[in-house]
């Protein structure tokens, strides 16, 4: 969807609107706006703004007498454009940093831990997953047969981790062929994640679409085949605060609220959005609004995705999910915090 076109004043009650319905988070009527507005307006002017406000699908009007809400639509501008982090409280602060303990010993204890006090501290729900595929670096790639039709791709990664995937071989290439597959992918891709892998075989393959039955365009019809699930019945997810979200005016619908709570449940779906979304999240705070999170866009939730390196222990990525009336700020802030943090004691460790 092509950017809004506002002018200052649109945007300003724009922004007046958002941040008054974040804190009050009710339908922001004509009058509230016009008290909280920097400047004096007309109500006259006020609902010809808010009309065209809601010409570009910026605000709903949940009820014909209630006041306006801002639209996913809203919350991306208002991230884009405005939002700033906020710092964190030294209490806030405190109860984030005593949750570093114990990274050292034992990770997955610790990203239990971390991931119960960020959920309490920030609000909202917060998944954890260790370390996985998408972040684990190429030391060796081999292809195993497993029968007609079949391999077991066996990723061993720099840390010593070992991933075994089943896959479909509808090519039936014969044992020798998928052995030096695994040589030459050990050879040229060492040292990459699967995604960065990827990305390089299909620049090779437009370099050398000539080759047609090349060995790269062999091992990408491969790469692309690789399973995103992970396959195991219970995928490792730590999740934390789920029932957080029932107290929410968001979620007072009981049946929507359950289906909601069955999804969560879905580990594998958890999995698969932490995995989708864990390489951007290294670099900084992922947030995701409404249907840009495709494993919820039925749900009004916003999600900040954050990965963070443990050092020799690999990457926990971790995503907290809330309503879309989220305190951006504050969440970024902290978020961005805590995951320095974290960096250091795994640089110190």
């Amino acid at each position: 969807m092509a950017r809004p076109n506002l002018n200052p004043r649109g945007e300003s009650v724009l922004r007046t609107l958002i941040e008054t319905y974040l804190e009050a988070g009710e339908p922001v009527g004509s009058r509230l706006l016009a008290k909280r507005y920097p400047e004096p307006l007309s109500s006259a002017t006020i609902r010809n703004v808010l009309s065209d406000l809601e010409d570009e699908a910026l605000v709903a009007q949940p009820h014909t007498s209630a006041g306006r809400v801002p639209t996913e639509r809203a919350y991306r501008y208002y991230v884009d454009r405005w939002l700033k982090p906020h710092p964190l409280g030294q209490e806030d602060e405190g109860r984030l940093r005593a949750a570093l303990d114990g990274l050292e010993l034992d990770p997955e204890a610790w990203a239990r831990h971390a991931s119960r006090t960020l959920a309490e501290v920030m609000g909202g729900v917060c998944v954890a997953l260790p370390l996985r595929l998408t972040q684990s670096r190429l030391a060796r790639l081999e292809f195993v047969p497993v029968g007609a039709g079949r391999l077991v791709a066996v990723w061993v990664g720099s840390l010593g981790e070992v991933e075994h995937r089943l896959m479909e071989n509808p090519w039936n290439h014969p044992e020798s062929v998928l052995m030096e597959l695994g040589n030459y992918a050990t050879a040229h891709f060492a040292g990459l994640t699967l995604s960065e892998m990827r990305t390089r075989l299909v620049g090779a393959l437009v370099a050398g679409a000539q080759e047609g039955e090349s060995l790269r365009a062999r091992l990408q019809e491969l790469a692309t085949r690789w399973p995103e699930d992970p396959g195991a019945a219970d995928p490792p997810v730590l999740m934390s605060g789920l029932g957080q979200l029932g107290g929410l005016p968001e979620f007072e619908d009981v049946t929507r609220f359950r289906e909601l709570m069955a999804a969560f449940e879905e580990h594998g779906r958890l999995a698969r959005l932490l995995n989708a979304f864990a390489d951007r999240a290294s670099e900084d705070v992922q947030l995701l609004l409404g249907t840009e999170n495709p494993y919820f866009e039925a749900w009004p939730l916003a999600t900040a995705v954050r990965t963070v390196a443990l050092g020799p222990a690999g990457y926990v990525t971790f995503a907290l999910v809330g309503p879309l009336r989220m305190d951006y700020g504050r969440v970024l802030g902290g978020l961005r915090w805590w995951s320095r943090q974290v960096q250091r004691r795994s640089d110190r460790g």
